[in-house]
């Protein structure tokens, strides 16, 4: 709740806030015309277009990086129950009771990690990340811990090395990729760049407006498309940004590891 009242937030005060400055611009921009006349105009065009081809690259930028994470997020998803199903199956080397009993564990530990994407989660002001719930992840650890340890106790007390060799090396991907899960979802571009964008964004729209003082009549109709495409852009960047905690979402693939949680019969 915290992050969606924040990016709305965010987006609404920027609206109006270009909207102002276009607005101021186009004003201050009317009374240049009128000290130095119409010619004057002409050579502002090179540091107008400097700015508004930053201002558009940056947000080019950020905008495929947000999505090369969103995808990264999807992929991982994928990865993880790759992971566990190929271990859940070579669990089946061991004896029969001590791999119902692993299989047992993991499917727990798979139930555990289902639950901690579906328990709410806000965004931590003190790193700008996704906080999880604490009690859940330590769950997760203590699941963790057993499953390996009686994974390698059981491979320890039978001879079959090969098959041991697989089974933990199965176990340690599907753990390796919970750790790369948990890291990607911190991975943000530093706050300095939201604060440039939107900053950068606030001087374009006071350019834009400069530069339309050469227009007689003010049209509310560009300044209007103009705020809101650049708004909407940036909400849109931070929503991507945050995939579990606005509208944008990456939930829609955790099908596959609840999927995954069902044939672990």
């Amino acid at each position: 709740m915290i992050f969606t009242l924040f990016a709305l937030a965010a987006a609404v005060v920027f609206f109006f806030s270009s909207l102002a400055l276009l607005n101021y611009g186009r004003r201050l921009g009317a009374r240049h015309l009128a000290k130095e006349g119409a010619s004057s105009m002409a050579g502002l065009n090179a540091v107008e277009g400097a700015v508004f081809a930053l201002m558009g690259l940056l947000l080019a930028f950020s905008l495929s990086g947000a999505l090369q994470r969103f995808d990264e997020r999807r992929q991982l998803v994928l990865q993880e129950v790759n992971a566990i199903g190929t271990a859940y199956d070579r669990l089946a080397f061991l004896e029969r009771e001590k791999g119902l009993k692993l299989r047992a564990k993991l499917k727990a530990y798979v139930q555990a990690r289902i639950d901690l994407y579906r328990l709410p989660i806000d965004l931590s002001l003190s790193n700008w990340s996704a906080d999880y719930s604490t009690e859940q992840l330590d769950k997760i650890l203590a699941l963790k811990a057993e499953v390996w340890d009686e994974a390698v106790a059981a491979c320890s007390s039978t001879g079959a090395s090969t098959a041991c060799s697989l089974i933990l090396t199965s176990l340690g991907n599907v753990f390796d990729l919970a750790r790369l899960r948990s890291g990607i979802n911190e991975r943000h571009p530093p706050i300095v760049i939201f604060i440039t964008l939107f900053g950068l964004a606030l001087a374009g729209s006071l350019l834009a407006g400069f530069g339309m003082a050469a227009a007689k009549k003010r049209s509310w109709i560009h300044i209007v498309a103009f705020a809101l495409a650049l708004a909407t852009t940036l909400y849109i960047i931070t929503e991507i940004e945050y995939p579990r905690l606005g509208f944008i979402r990456v939930d829609a693939f955790d099908h596959f590891l609840t999927e995954a949680h069902a044939r672990m019969k």
